[in-house]
């Protein structure tokens, strides 16, 4: 599976805006860090793994070496430097996704491990991989178990139900379907295929499998662009928005359209080039917060995202780790 190692890869370098504003939103609402702290103290993360690990069945090299090898070369090219195991989950539908922020776990279904090829399964583990070198799984894990978190803790004596409020909800959904548009920029820089990227989308979609080896992509990238063009109208706005207010994931073919949009842009041509980031130069002429690499103008006293004190400028540096999180990248 040839590509390029990207050496030193960070966040900042692909990460989405939405993604960042969004996050920026969710640790901002009310009584968010309470909740963080409830979690955390009743070991959310244990009841998953225990839960995952005794349900499931572990991919190792002897039992399925072609999906361990796949996992191997993301891991490496991606520069994820920590152990992540690797599991299959009886399910009908093509879909993965990943749990642990102390000990990380990608799930895959059994659907998506029959009917993706391989250099499309190294897409949707490079986008598994994304979310946990973006430092996602945290908040993910949140919102992904959310009405299990709602409809059995919260019926227990710990207090957590109440504090999900409709606000609270609706931010950890929107965060995390805009978490996603980063994964997807993750995924294609494991798989390095754009066409791959459009073709694990179509089958995310829902295309037959009796179509899949007559795929038209060129088909799908205009119906990416019809979708883009939509926002045009203050109405399409309204009804994309309502559609989507209470979904977990975007809509693929929104996926689609973000990723097409960065590819087009050159900005994944320049990660390829520059995975550390902007280049020297036009790193030191960018402001960031020194804390958590918030972009900044220049003039604030204190970073709007992270409300620590601006003490210096400089490239951006590694992202904070969210309440509770140990320092995942340990070489």
């Amino acid at each position: 599976m040839a590509g390029i190692k990207l050496e030193g890869l960070r966040l900042q370098a692909y990460e989405h805006p939405s993604d960042a504003a969004a996050l920026n939103a969710l640790t901002h609402t009310a009584g968010f860090d309470t909740l963080i702290t409830k979690l955390n103290a009743w070991g959310i993360e244990r009841f998953l793994r225990v839960q995952l690990t005794g349900s499931y069945l572990k991919v190792t090299q002897d039992s399925f070496p072609d999906l361990y090898q796949i996992y191997l070369v993301m891991k490496e090219r991606l520069d994820v430097p920590i152990e992540v195991d690797l599991y299959i989950a009886s399910g009908g539908e093509i879909n993965a996704f990943t749990v642990g922020v102390e000990r990380p776990l990608i799930v895959l279904t059994t659907t998506a491990v029959e009917q993706l090829a391989p250099y499309e399964m190294a897409f949707v583990i490079a986008h598994e991989l994304g979310h946990i070198k973006s430092r996602h799984v945290l908040y993910y894990q949140i919102a992904e178990f959310l009405p299990l978190i709602a409809g059995v803790v919260g019926s227990m004596t710990f207090g957590i139900g109440e504090l999900l409020s409709a606000g609270m909800q609706m931010a950890l959904l929107n965060w995390k379907r805009m978490s996603e548009f980063t994964a997807d920029r993750a995924g294609l820089l494991g798989c390095q295929d754009a066409e791959v990227a459009w073709r694990t989308m179509m089958k995310l979609a829902g295309l037959p499998p009796k179509y899949f080896a007559s795929v038209n992509t060129e088909d799908f990238l205009k119906q990416a662009r019809d979708f883009q063009a939509l926002d045009a109208d203050t109405i399409s706005k309204i009804a994309k928005w309502l559609n989507s207010v209470g979904a977990m994931h975007p809509w693929t073919v929104a996926r689609a359209q973000q990723l097409l949009q960065w590819i087009e842009s050159g900005q994944y041509e320049e990660v390829l080039k520059h995975p550390q980031g902007p280049a020297y130069g036009a790193a030191q002429a960018m402001k960031f917060c020194n804390v958590c690499g918030n972009q900044l103008k220049g003039t604030e006293a204190y970073c709007p995202r992270c409300r620590n004190a601006v003490t210096g400028y400089g490239p951006p540096p590694a992202p904070p780790l969210p309440p509770g999180m140990p320092p995942p990248f340990v070489r």
